[in-house]
């Protein structure tokens, strides 16, 4: 029985070993995580081009133009065109027939076109952009200011499909961006607009995410559900375990009496195990909160005390004088309604939580069995 068992501890360790080389990892996160709605096309389009113009107040000179000329550069019918000097933009542009270009930059020698697209299709009205852009080019042209017109889309593959426009990824741009932000910083005092700058950068590579799914990720799970399975069953039956050895020691110190309920709920972070008598006049509980994602996984003992009245408080307050561990943290919640308390534990013990739940749970007993009354 002990060899099958160890047998059985050894393959899940050779599982759980492999699928760390298929953990993704973990994406730094920006000041643009913090968000709603953050991969919207309006405010990343208004950012871009608040960098892009060497005349905004941002400190950087002209580090994004010069990335963005320099990453266009990559295509071959751009690598011997003189862009020039930056010398407009805009954004939101409205054309003849009511339609939005996202943002037009014009330099020296170019009108450049760029259609910002994170989940979207690509199904706007091109030759509508592509006519407005025309009739502006034809106009400076009259003036002796002979343009190239460019028309780009900005998405997260830099694929594009459309006729006459091409494809532009992020990685793409942001590459040749930070190279030029890289080089200007070095000889400059940091400032604020560097750091957001740098955040930009990195909210713009996150939507690498939404390129082609890692299949060798996806066939590694698959090919190993049913050992995938087992362990989610082995953890749950470990949790059943957990709560019928508390159980079983609650019942012996509080007594025949004691009529045990267990609820469980999902937590951030992990599972929270609700302990309760059913005959108890309010909803209090003592609760073991695990928390999974800890390495070693760590937990917390929580009391909530139902409807506490001040008497009911300051008679806790006499009984916690006696717990061998210091209370981490007190608050109320709804109003009032709830006195919550808690006691973390940066590791996982059975008898030490258990014991420390006979604990909180002997209070609780007295408080809705007989204070209560």
């Amino acid at each position: 029985m002990y060899e099958i068992e160890d047998q059985l501890i050894q393959k899940y360790e050779n599982l759980l070993l492999k699928a760390q080389q298929y953990k993704k990892p973990e994406r730094e996160m920006t000041i643009f995580d913090t968000a709603l709605n953050n991969h919207h096309e309006n405010p990343i389009t208004e950012l871009l081009a608040f960098f892009l113009n060497p005349n905004e107040k941002h400190q950087l000179e002209d580090c994004f133009y010069q990335g963005f000329i320099t990453a266009l550069k990559q295509y071959e019918q751009f690598q011997d065109f003189e862009f020039g000097e930056f010398k407009q933009l805009s954004t939101q542009q409205v054309t003849d027939q009511g339609k939005f270009i996202d943002l037009w930059v014009e330099t020296d020698n170019a009108l450049i076109i760029v259609e910002v697209k994170v989940y979207h299709h690509q199904n706007n009205p091109f030759k509508e952009y592509e006519a407005w852009a025309n009739k502006k080019i034809e106009y400076q042209n009259r003036q002796d200011q002979e343009k190239r017109l460019i028309t780009i889309v900005l998405c997260p593959n830099g694929k594009c499909t459309i006729t006459n426009w091409l494809g532009l990824s992020y990685t793409q741009l942001t590459t040749s961006i930070r190279q030029q932000v890289s080089q200007y910083a070095f000889n400059q005092t940091l400032n604020k607009w560097a750091i957001f700058a740098r955040d930009f950068l990195l909210h713009l590579e996150s939507f690498n995410h939404l390129l082609d799914i890692d299949m060798s990720r996806i066939n590694f799970v698959v090919d190993n559900m049913y050992k995938i399975q087992e362990l989610i069953d082995l953890k749950q039956s470990v949790f059943q375990e957990i709560i019928g050895h508390i159980n079983k020691d609650l019942q012996i110190e509080l007594g025949e009496n004691y009529l045990p309920e267990v609820n469980e709920k999902t937590w951030r972070g992990g599972p929270a195990f609700y302990f309760r008598g059913k005959n108890w006049k309010d909803a209090s509980s003592s609760i073991l909160y695990l928390r999974l994602n800890d390495k070693p996984m760590s937990c917390s003992v929580r009391m909530y005390v139902h409807k506490p009245t001040s008497e009911l408080r300051e008679q806790i307050k006499v009984l916690l004088d006696d717990s061998k561990y210091m209370l981490s943290g007190e608050w109320d919640e709804q109003n009032g309604k709830w006195w919550c308390l808690k006691w973390d534990f940066s590791e996982f013990d059975l008898d030490t939580v258990t014991n420390h739940i006979i604990f909180t749970h002997k209070i609780l007993n007295r408080v809705e069995l007989e204070w209560k009354q």
